[in-house]
């Protein structure tokens, strides 16, 4: 009798080059478990080889060393394994450091800010870490390889590459001051030279394009998200959690933000601030948020759609891009070489109302600043608000008015 592989092999052919997946079967369920990339396995294993996996038979022999490999550690349960270390680092419900640090200071870590982190090592570092690698055998060896494999992939360009490696430095200076790392091990990676990717604003005659299109449309989540951030500098996180008590006569009160994993928070640098906006504008968002057909008492402005609740987080980058290419402003290839996103109203409206108004007003209007909600009204008089509400006015509503 043919004994059973423990696996099954798969094959997908996509755009004139093989791919071979793997689905192995739960050794308590017998069940088939989720499909993985034979070739990322193939890494997984220390063979870093970029030759893509044609035979079906280089697939099997990957597969069989991959489960060779975790019956070797398994005989090693006595050790911490670095990958799963790193993982339970970066869980929030699972990681002491984590549980120590929001113990001593509850607003120090964000939710959504480790599990970016926890995405990036597992997506890109986990994946080039052999499956035996102990947390004790950590070197500056192992990360210099890693981070050069990094670079040679190309998956993701230096700064994200920098980011990933920073947050797994932290988790294991952090093994290494609970000596579970030899204190003599230096972990002292010198990250890659990345010049920041600058971010494209609209030119004042693209602004112009844009609006008279979006105000002709029926998508109005789109052009009033779109106009607020222009003219306040809001980031996208603070717009979904704009709710209809934000909104005053002729100000907003940008109190909070909503994040995927945390929901509801403080805005970014946990601090409020107060920012005027026309009342025009002030009774459209107010009667575009009394048509939610969802929820009664639901008072958030941006409402989804889809069911009431707060739009996702790449909602708005989205269907800003789409306006764009639609309206004729740019093109898909213009966007992506400018980087333009949604954020990029946020650059423009520093740009146009810097000048204009003073350098400390606009820093306490936009959101950089360190002063608390209650101090706002004393630091920004009434005078420093009628000097942003001018500058509005004269740089630009006038980019806003419709052409004949």
């Amino acid at each position: 009798m043919i004994k059973k592989e423990p696996f099954t092999l798969c094959r997908i052919e996509h755009n004139e080059r093989t791919y071979w997946y793997v689905l192995f079967y739960d050794r308590e369920t017998g069940k088939r478990m989720t499909k993985k990339s034979v070739e990322k396995l193939r890494r997984q294993i220390g063979d870093y080889s970029v030759d893509p996996i044609l035979k079906k038979e280089e697939a099997i022999r990957v597969c069989q060393k991959f489960i060779d490999t975790q019956k070797g550690i398994q005989k090693k349960e006595s050790d911490l394994l670095l990958s799963s270390y790193v993982l339970t680092f970066f869980d929030w419900e699972k990681s002491p450091y984590i549980q120590r640090r929001i113990a001593l200071d509850p607003h120090c870590l964000s939710k959504d800010y480790m599990a970016t982190r926890k995405n990036l090592i597992l997506n890109h570092i986990i994946p080039l870490i052999p499956p035996s690698t102990l947390l004790k055998d950590v070197s500056l060896r192992m990360l210099e390889d890693i981070q050069l494999s990094l670079v040679k992939l190309g998956t993701i360009g230096k700064s994200t590459i920098n980011i990933a490696m920073q947050a797994f430095l932290l988790s294991l200076r952090e093994a290494q001051h609970r000596q579970l790392i030899a204190s003599s091990i230096s972990l002292d990676l010198d990250m890659l030279k990345a010049k920041p990717r600058l971010r494209g604003v609209l030119s004042e005659e693209e602004v112009s394009r844009f609006f008279q299109y979006a105000k002709k449309e029926n998508n109005r989540r789109i052009y009033l998200s779109c106009l607020l951030s222009l003219l306040t500098g809001m980031r996208s996180g603070e717009l979904r959690a704009l709710t209809t008590d934000q909104i005053q006569d002729g100000l907003l009160i940008v109190s909070k933000a909503y994040g995927d994993k945390e929901g509801v928070k403080a805005p970014k640098g946990k601090k409020s601030r107060i920012i005027p906006f026309p009342k025009s504008y002030c009774d459209e968002l107010m009667a575009f948020a009394h048509t939610n057909p969802y929820r009664c008492k639901e008072s958030l402005v941006f409402y989804s759609a889809k069911g009431g609740g707060h739009v996702s987080s790449h909602y708005f980058c989205e269907k800003f891009h789409a306006s764009l290419i639609a309206s004729g402003v740019l093109t898909k290839e213009e966007i992506e070489g400018r980087n333009i996103t949604f954020h990029s109203w946020r650059h423009l409206a520093n740009t146009l109302l810097r000048g204009s108004v003073d350098e400390y007003v606009l820093r306490l209007a936009i959101g950089h600043s360190s002063e608390q909600l209650s101090d706002l009204y004393t630091h920004l008089s009434q005078k420093g608000i009628k000097s942003i509400e001018n500058a509005q006015q004269n740089n630009i509503l006038p980019l806003l008015e419709t052409k004949k």
